[in-house]
């Protein structure tokens, strides 16, 4: 039942991240070159209601759901934060982008996939000795005043974005679709936030990474049967979005953005070893969770895309 139902979850996800178009790295050019935090907020809502559903959830049910755990390995995550951001600027898109763009049809983002793979396997052969391993508890695995404050802010926090967005202080663009939105970041959140603590590896970068770690012999235990199922679900999720809204049209890869799509798929794979994670496992359930290396790791990935957005304005962002 869990399984068909992390299947359906799945799904459900991948068709918001795709309806939505969401992107980290498009919501720092949102915000450089508009002044717009909209894209951004989204995100933060999506990671509100991850903690505000699921971090609640694993402590009622700890034998079935798991928040992140943590480490103190503070260089580490500032290495691999500023990485991801600088991978995030070469691929012009994160990790959640990179879906988007080839749930749309556009091939040249395989490059990118194939860059991370690259770049974990590089990591785990040469940085294995150094990569830090998550050992300690984060700060919402249990109850406790720091919880619940988090809870409490996260709470605030959703209930003036929804407020926002269907009253006078939105703008008119963000009022006319205010469900729409909600639902997207509800739907990421609580769904994605639910299937990285029920399902281990079950998003595409790590089932990609961990067949790879496999095949290679590095690692003895690859993706599990249900990663894998959820991974193509959430793929065709996202298909299904962009089929609905007609947004589905097969592009071929071009060289030159392939390249940079390797390198920044490369920078990624090998932050997602430092840090570890994605940007997608920061924000849905290291965030949440209060792990102070994933909020570290986000600000930071964050901070070098705006960075690097203003000194080095990227066209195809």
């Amino acid at each position: 039942m869990i399984a068909l139902l992390a299947v359906v979850v799945a799904f459900a996800v991948g068709f918001a991240m795709k309806y939505g178009g969401l992107c980290t790295y498009a919501a720092a050019v949102q915000i450089v070159r508009e002044r717009r935090f909209e894209r951004l907020m989204a995100f933060l809502a999506a990671a509100a209601w991850a903690a505000l559903v699921v971090v609640p959830l694993a402590w009622w049910w700890p034998a079935e759901l798991s928040v992140s755990a943590t480490h103190d390995d503070w260089a580490m995550a500032v290495v691999g934060g500023l990485l991801l951001g600088l991978g995030a600027h070469f691929n012009r898109g994160c990790i959640f982008g990179t879906f988007v763009q080839l749930t749309g049809g556009n091939l040249t983002y395989v490059a990118t996939l194939i860059g991370m793979v690259a770049g974990a396997l590089a990591a785990k052969y040469g940085l294995v000795a150094i990569a830090p391993v998550k050992t300690a508890p984060a700060l919402a695995a249990q109850p406790g005043v720091p919880a619940m404050l988090w809870l409490l802010v996260a709470a605030i926090f959703i209930t003036s974005t929804i407020w926002r967005r269907g009253r006078g202080s939105a703008p008119r663009r963000l009022r006319s679709h205010p469900l729409s939105s909600i639902l997207v970041a509800l739907t990421l959140g609580v769904g994605g936030g639910w299937l990285f603590a029920a399902v281990n590896g079950w998003d595409f970068a790590s089932v990609l990474m961990r067949a790879a770690w496999q095949s290679l012999s590095i690692t003895n235990a690859g993706p599990s049967l249900l990663a894998i199922a959820c991974t193509l679900s959430m793929v065709a999720g996202g298909v299904a979005a962009a089929v609905s809204q007609n947004r589905f049209a097969w592009r071929a890869p071009e060289l030159l953005p392939s390249l940079a799509s390797f390198a920044g798929g490369s920078l990624m794979g090998l932050a997602a070893v430092l840090l570890p994670g994605g940007n997608d496992g920061l924000l849905l359930s290291g965030v949440p969770a209060l792990a102070p290396h994933a909020w570290l790791g986000y600000a930071l990935m964050l901070a070098s895309m705006l960075a690097l957005l203003m000194r080095l304005p990227n066209d195809k962002g």
